[in-house]
Formats: structure tokens, sequence, C-alpha cells
């Protein structure tokens, strides 16, 4: 009984770390990226934040083994974007993303348990792969326009990308085509990324024990840092 118990608390202590770790690494990715899009002319960061997004969760899934993993490091992100709301910025600048990331969460775990009931020959189809990617940013897409239709104050709506019909277009359907598209290269060879970025994982099982407990406050600490500065 107690062996079970340890092997439980064991199990979980290795789980909050590594959505501590992703969810952190996810947060200065972001906080980097944000500051050197911003530096650029044109604006590119809905081609970038959305595959960034499902990578960082479907390598905490891959590490954990866990779908539930997949809530828990969306919601680790989206709190510490919360911390932005510390700062001089407009409030939707700070909710929004906050709140996409947990329905971008969500749509991918329910894609995950669909998934996971298919035969395993099926699972490896590339149509059933090319079907699971525009379901689930279509899927995220939708319950944001519907956030944004029953949620927000009306000067949020006026501004947002339900705003004209243009925005409205480019948002469910040219960034979701084209997102997608880079998607679903990555998963449809998603065996041979996992093992591009193995040595990751073994960089952060490597040294001590005091080391890798020291890794979690370290990069969670760096990545709230960078919230607040860039």
């Amino acid at each position: 009984m107690r062996s079970n118990t340890r092997t439980k608390s064991t199990a979980a202590g290795e789980l909050v770390r590594t959505v501590i770790i992703w969810g952190s690494l996810w947060g200065i990715f972001e906080s980097t990226a944000g500051y050197l899009l911003h530096l650029l002319p044109l604006s590119l960061g809905w081609l970038v934040w959305y595959p960034a997004a499902c990578f960082f969760m479907a390598t905490t899934y891959e590490r954990a083994r866990s779908s539930g993993a997949i809530l828990y490091v969306a919601l680790l992100s989206a709190c510490i974007k919360l911390i932005n709301l510390l700062l001089p910025v407009r409030i939707d600048m700070v909710i929004n993303p906050a709140v996409s990331i947990v329905f971008e969460a969500f749509v991918m775990y329910c894609m995950v348990k669909v998934i996971g009931r298919l035969p395993e020959e099926k699972r490896k189809m590339p149509s059933v792969k090319a079907l699971a990617v525009i379901s689930m940013n279509t899927g995220w897409r939708i319950l944001y326009i519907l956030y944004i239709l029953l949620l927000v104050p009306e000067w949020m709506r006026e501004i947002s990308v339900i705003s004209s019909a243009q925005q409205l277009i480019r948002f469910l359907l040219i960034n979701n085509l084209v997102t997608s598209a880079v998607i679903y290269p990555a998963y449809l060879f998603s065996g041979r990324m996992i093992n591009f970025i193995k040595p990751v994982f073994r960089l952060s099982d490597t040294g001590g024990m005091a080391t890798r407990k020291l890794t979690v406050p370290c990069l969670l600490g760096l990545n709230i840092l960078l919230q607040l500065l860039l």
C-alpha cells in the first residue's frame, strides 16, 4: 500500500514538474517571440501563436503521458499571462490571449480523447490527422467567437475578430487554413519530431535531485520576469 502511494505521489510530482517546465518554456517563448515580432513591419503573430501553443501542449502531453497535462499547462500559461494586467496595457490584449489559450487546450484535450478511442491503424492515417488538425483549429476559434459575442463588453467586440465580415473571414477561414497547413506536417511526422526533441527531454532529466528541483522555480521565475519586462 505504501509503495503504491509513493508511486502515485512520485508520478504526481513528475506531472507537476513537467507542466511547470514546459509551461514556463512556453511563456518564455511567447515573451521573446512577441517582442521580436513587434519589431517587424508586418503582423505575423497569428501565424506563430497557435502552432507554438500546439507544440508546447503536445510536448507536455507526450512527456507526461496524461491528457490532463494539456489543460494544466495551458492554465498555467494563461494565469502567468494575466500577470500583464499589472502593467499599463489595454485589458483585452491580456485577457483575450489568455482565454484563447484555454480554448485551444480544451479542444486539443477533447481531440486527444476522441483520437485515443480509434484503432491505432486509423490514428496513423494522414486523413484522420488532417481532420483532427482542422477540427481543433476550427473548434477553438468557434469557442472564441462565442466568447466575444456573449461575454465581452461592446467596445471589445468593436475591435475584435467579429468587428467586420472581413475580419471574421480572415480569422475563421484564412488564418485557420494557413496555421493548419503549418501544424499538419508536424503532426503527420510527429514520431520524427519526438525523436528530434528527445535530447531536450534528456537534458531536463539530467543532474541531481537538487538541480532538477532548482530548474522549476528558475524557469517559472524567468517566465514571469519576461512577461513583465517584454
